[in-house]
């Protein structure tokens, strides 16, 4: 029956554009709007109940819709209808509207990822194009459900690293490529070790003789045949770098917003 009059609640929401009740005042509104829908009771219920928590916490809305054909609820890209979505329906947490939304239109498999104030602090450009190839793989093979949990994970841990003044952003990356590479180090280290010690172990199991007469049989040495086989070849390569780089930050349009759109 709560999810009933969510989705209730949610239709009004995309058809009509006339609720005037703030996604702030956790009334109304819900933060899954699951409209075709893709996600089962107990998820749905889930997914509210984090996205709620976060968008609590951090005083930053966390939304995620589902439609059936974006162009149904306005004109222009999926990026533009997600903008349309979130200002006519006044959604954004506080004053200052903030917030993210992921919108999925199942008719031509389109998806807007955008966000609004604090949340473009919070979503950074290679922040954006990182939380999308999290849930973009899942997306592609119509797991909704690991999709939905991806994207809130991942809204979890930029909320918390934006609310340490850290947000996710270029560089962010470079400590866990420490601790790769620092794992393979070890990783080389041990192998060679292991490698070492079963070596040591089956010399001391065969004794080596001190010259190759050790090793010729009593009645000498008879060669029947010799033949040459090609095993394989020996190729090296080198990478080369791209001379552009990403400088960080946010790409913020002249309506406030931010964000990326394309095909799941």
């Amino acid at each position: 029956m709560k999810r009933l009059i969510s989705l209730c609640s949610a239709f009004l929401l995309l058809f009509c554009f006339c609720l005037p009740v703030s996604a702030a005042d956790g009334d109304g509104i819900p933060y899954i709007c699951d409209t075709v829908p893709l996600l089962s009771e107990e998820e749905w219920t889930d997914f509210e109940e984090q996205a709620a928590g976060l968008s609590s916490q951090y005083q930053c809305a966390i939304y995620f819709v589902t439609v059936d054909d974006y162009t149904d609820y306005g004109s222009g890209s999926v990026y533009d209808v997600a903008k349309t979505i979130y200002t006519k329906n006044d959604l954004g947490w506080g004053d200052s509207k903030s917030g993210i939304l992921l919108l999925l239109s199942m008719e031509d498999r389109d998806y807007a990822l955008i966000a609004y104030g604090y949340g473009n602090t919070v979503l950074t450009d290679y922040g954006s194009e990182y939380m999308s190839n999290r849930f973009l793989d899942d997306f592609a093979e119509d797991d909704w459900a690991s999709g939905c949990s991806d994207y809130l994970d991942t809204c979890s841990t930029f909320l918390k690293m934006a609310g340490e003044g850290k947000p996710f952003d270029v560089g962010s990356q470079t400590s866990k490529g420490m601790v790769f590479l620092v794992s393979l180090v070890l990783g080389a280290a041990v192998g060679y070790l292991i490698c070492r010690t079963w070596r040591f172990q089956a010399r001391q199991a065969v004794h080596e003789a001190a010259n190759a007469e050790g090793y010729l049989q009593a009645d000498g040495l008879n060669i029947t045949s010799r033949s040459d086989c090609y095993t394989h070849t020996t190729r090296t390569s080198r990478k080369i770098a791209s001379s552009s780089s990403k400088s960080g930050g946010t790409t913020v349009d002249s309506s406030g917003f931010s964000g990326r759109s394309g095909k799941f």
